[in-house]
């Protein structure tokens, strides 16, 4: 058991350590934000990738049609993926569909792009990072006040990092405040682990990456 979990942990550092990021054309990336020379690891998320896409604009969330839109805020949902370790590296398949299968997670990954300070309203969709004070106001040194949601409800427990950095962990009220170190795009993450009552995986994996930007 304790090897499993030691495994789990090591592929759940695996998927994290990767970015997703939402530019000002509205598409979503994926791969080392920060890194020059990825080796060939960055790639552009694709529609059939993609389980929900809404957009929020003045208060209302309303289909997303084209990049031509303008959003308050952008929410991305990946369609669930089975990771299985394996003697022979890791498949992306179910662990009852994989042979000498050691561990495995479904992973529900999420992203959110803020654009601008009407942008907080939630979507209601999982595990969600939105913002509680005004975008426009935060500067570098300043805190941003951050709520973790799941379906809407605030969501205690939950690990938060900024990029790769853990900073903290959700209270009762499902809130954490993140200090901005510098300008730019912020990468602002949370997730959290549940078993899987199921014989396809050992845990599910839940994680969300919000994106706002402090303009130079």
């Amino acid at each position: 058991m304790k090897k499993t979990l030691i495994t789990l942990m090591a592929l759940c550092s695996a998927l994290l350590a990767h970015d997703m990021w939402i530019d000002d054309s509205a598409l979503v990336h994926y791969g080392h934000r920060n890194i020059a020379h990825s080796h060939g690891d960055n790639k552009i998320i694709q529609g059939g990738e993609m389980q929900y896409v809404s957009c929020l604009k003045d208060a209302k969330i309303i289909s997303f049609d084209s990049a031509k839109q303008q959003c308050d805020a952008l929410f991305v949902q990946l369609k669930p993926t089975y990771y299985t370790k394996t003697p022979y590296g890791t498949k992306k398949l179910p662990k009852n569909e994989v042979k000498m299968a050691i561990s495995s997670f479904l992973s529900l990954e999420s992203i959110k792009r803020i654009y601008n300070y009407k942008g907080v309203e939630p979507f209601k969709k999982g595990l969600e990072l939105t913002l509680i004070n005004n975008l426009s106001e935060i500067e570098v040194g300043d805190k941003a006040r951050l709520l973790v949601l799941f379906d809407a409800k605030p969501k205690e427990g939950v690990t938060v990092a900024n990029d790769d950095k853990p900073i903290g962990i959700s209270g009762k009220d499902g809130r954490v405040n993140v200090r901005i170190k510098q300008k730019g795009l912020q990468n602002l993450k949370a997730s959290f682990s549940i078993p899987c009552d199921s014989e396809k995986c050992d845990k599910m994996i839940y994680s969300t990456t919000l994106n706002i930007e402090l303009r130079e």
